[in-house]
């Protein structure tokens, strides 16, 4: 079975920016855990959990939405919501998991039977999902802020590793879909908070 988990990190893995399909976008993979993995494309709008047991291949994205202290009246009108789109969209279910009621959508894939397509599929499938809670649960003005949020740390990670003004345009442009005028403009907003935040730790610096 370690040739089918190999072989779900390579087509997700390798790609090119320009693809189509979802499973053909070049995805970042990071290793969190034992059989557990994290994949992001910064056209996608969400984290990607990929895990693996003895018999499945289970894929999972977090609605970052806990309703654990919400009203009986609040859970009963969003699980029925969630019920609602379960039956609508095919492959992937909503679920809840952890202390806090957490809802994930979820697809759990047989690998003895996986083929690329059923993968691509899936990941479809959660995309469709996704957007269709959001717009369901009155989601969007968060889940706008926390894509925008995503794609501003994505920026500071390459800062951090050295990346120049160009490399970031490009980053901008070509992996996210970013009209260029737009990416420039979001470009110019990050230095110049950057370069306020540096001239406050020099005066910080030289009062002590």
């Amino acid at each position: 079975m370690e040739d089918i988990e190999n072989q779900v990190l390579s087509w997700l893995r390798d790609g090119d920016d320009n693809a189509k399909d979802i499973v053909d976008l070049p995805w970042v993979i990071k290793n969190v855990g034992q059989n557990a993995y994290v994949a992001e494309h910064p056209r996608m709008p969400f984290g990607l959990i990929v895990m693996f047991s003895n018999d499945f291949v289970h894929l999972i994205v977090p609605l970052r939405l806990e309703t654990i202290s919400m009203t009986k009246d609040e859970r009963l009108k969003i699980y029925h919501t969630l019920l609602l789109l379960n039956d609508r969209v095919n492959l992937m279910k909503f679920t809840l998991s952890g202390m806090n009621d957490e809802i994930y959508l979820r697809v759990d894939l047989d690998k003895k039977s996986l083929g690329k397509a059923e993968f691509n599929d899936a990941l479809t499938s959660l995309l469709v999902g996704l957007q269709s809670a959001v717009e369901a649960l009155g989601l969007e003005e968060a889940f706008a802020r926390d894509v925008f949020d995503r794609i501003v740390w994505m920026i500071f990670e390459r800062l951090q590793k050295g990346a120049t003004r160009e490399e970031l345009l490009r980053f901008l442009v070509v992996k996210v879909g970013m009209p260029e005028a737009d990416a420039k403009r979001l470009l110019k907003e990050i230095f110049e908070a950057q370069e306020e935040a540096n001239s406050r730790e020099q005066d910080n610096t030289i009062y002590l």
